[in-house]
């Protein structure tokens, strides 16, 4: 007879897809009518943009644009900058349509060739790796023993955090900027934007954050060619996301991801200066838990009959904490062979971060690319580009295991030294989730054979000599006894006899 369990549903978050994809940017074109000849390639990179992630009949369909930005020197010697688009796509198949799922995106440069075949004409070949992960809600099925039964159970109550909201929503964020008190901006040479999440309050039903598009340009002016300009901007932006599920007691993990961005000039008739019109596109991943006590079986058997049971093995969850913070990283980079005079634009990037855990402390990774516009002593731009690897190590308590990391360079300042170096510090924020994580046996169903009745002992007591830290539940049900009985008869105040010593079992 195949004895009922009470069964209990806790939500976790489920892997429908973790695939990459390389795209290759195989590009030959002519400048423009509008740029000069080239003299010299300073820089070449690319950026991918995304414009559409459709998740349907078990594909998933990303499409995008790659822009690739080439900074150049002309004829005189002024910095220029030309653009090329080039249209990608992948295609994902997913063994199973998830539903409400989540998308993640990300992508890395591999490799990147910029060749001039004239003063008017480069080839260009080079590839990214699209990284594409698909999260959905998944169910785990839990037992406990119902109020009133006749078999013995081996129970553990556990605390755990169930996934119980995962929405996403793409939105827009924009304006129209007027520079003033700088030189108008005629050519853009080079741009840079990130979305930041800085803060968020939840609400029943719905998650209400905050956060800032950070834009940088370096540009020209016409007026004055050889002298480069920056422009720093923030768009703040607040939005309200609809999450059914959530509520005052969920913990909710928010990711904000920069899809794509378009910057184009604007001449408005009635303004003196042209207009730098700002578009973007974003999208916010929430992931909520909530807090539940459940019983789980971790073993059980009838004291009359013979008793067959069947066991699944099960990883649970307790998110214990998000850190969110920053630190500061210093480091310096050679410039010793290039001659600087003069710092024009100075950026750091990070790649995809790496993190691992020992102990109490976890360790982040990533190496920086740090990114030098300059004039050497001749007052000819040169362009530097140097790899700086960090390494932080962070004390953290209380967890085992380390569910999702993130970072992002927020601030950049530098100096450069008398030894031929420039000193450099970056402002780091990044975000862990930690959680701790415990296998478990668990029972799943229960078969009591009734036609199989198991042979009582004649005697009323059996004297038994245990084993040090031997499980009384062991040795209640080697005797088929109630281990109730054991701890009454031998008035046993724990579970488990801390040394080896003799017991009187009681027979049932």
């Amino acid at each position: 007879m195949e004895y009922n369990l009470n069964k209990t549903t806790v939500g976790v978050l489920s892997s429908a897809l973790d695939a990459v994809s390389e795209q290759p940017v195989d590009i030959d074109f002519t400048l423009p009518d509008y740029c000069p000849d080239l003299e010299k390639i300073l820089r070449c990179k690319i950026i991918p943009k995304i414009y559409n992630r459709n998740l349907s009949g078990g594909q998933l369909q990303i499409d995008g644009t790659t822009v690739v930005n080439i900074l150049y020197t002309d004829t005189k010697n002024n910095v220029r900058a030309c653009e090329q688009s080039l249209p990608f796509n992948a295609s994902f198949s997913l063994k199973e349509v998830p539903d409400n799922p989540i998308i993640e995106t990300d992508v890395k440069c591999e490799y990147l060739n910029c060749r001039p075949l004239s003063r008017r004409r480069l080839t260009i070949h080079g590839a990214f790796s699209l990284y594409a992960k698909v999260f959905t809600k998944g169910e785990l099925d839990l037992y406990s023993p119902p109020e009133d039964s006749e078999l013995e159970f081996n129970t553990e109550e556990i605390t755990v955090s169930a996934l119980s909201a995962l929405c996403q929503e793409q939105f827009s964020v924009g304006d129209e900027v007027q520079v003033v008190n700088k030189p108008p901006v005629e050519l853009i040479l080079d741009s840079d934007v990130r979305a930041v999440i800085s803060d968020y309050k939840i609400v029943s039903g719905k998650i209400l954050f905050n956060g800032d598009l950070n834009v940088r340009l370096i540009y020209i002016n016409n007026a004055d060619p050889s002298s480069v300009n920056q422009l720093d901007y923030s768009i703040p932006f607040s939005k309200s996301v609809d999450c059914n599920d959530l509520n005052e007691d969920t913990s909710a993990c928010v990711k904000a991801t920069l899809l794509s961005y378009d910057i184009r000039l604007k001449n408005d008739i009635l303004s003196e200066t042209p207009i730098v019109n700002i578009d973007s596109r974003i999208c916010v991943s929430v992931t909520g838990y909530n807090t539940e006590n459940v019983t789980v079986v971790l073993d059980a058997y009838s004291t009359d009959f013979n008793t067959e049971i069947e066991k699944s093995r099960v990883c649970l969850s307790k998110l214990t904490d998000v850190v969110e913070d920053s630190f500061m990283f210093k480091d310096s980079v050679s410039v010793s062979d290039c001659d600087i005079s003069e710092v024009v634009d100075f950026n750091v990037k990070y790649n995809l971060i790496n993190y691992s855990l020992n102990d109490d402390k976890v360790k982040l990774n990533s190496k920086l690319t740090v990114n030098i516009l300059a004039q050497n002593s001749d007052n000819n731009p040169e362009y530097i580009e140097r790899a700086v690897e960090f390494d932080k190590e962070i004390e953290v308590s209380g967890f085992n295991n380390i569910a999702g990391a993130s970072a992002q360079v927020m601030s950049v300042s530098y100096r450069i030294a008398d030894n031929g170096t420039i000193e450099l510090r970056c402002e780091i924020k990044y975000s862990l989730v930690l959680e701790n994580n415990k296998a478990y046996t668990i029972v799943t169903s229960i078969n009591v054979d009734e036609d199989n009745k198991l042979k009582k002992r004649a005697c009323a007591l059996v004297l038994y000599y245990s084993d040090e830290n031997e499980s009384l539940w062991d040795i209640a049900k080697r005797y088929n006894t109630k281990m109730s009985l054991i701890i009454d008869e031998n008035s046993l105040g724990e579970d488990m006899p801390a040394n080896s010593k003799m017991l009187l079992i009681p027979m049932v």
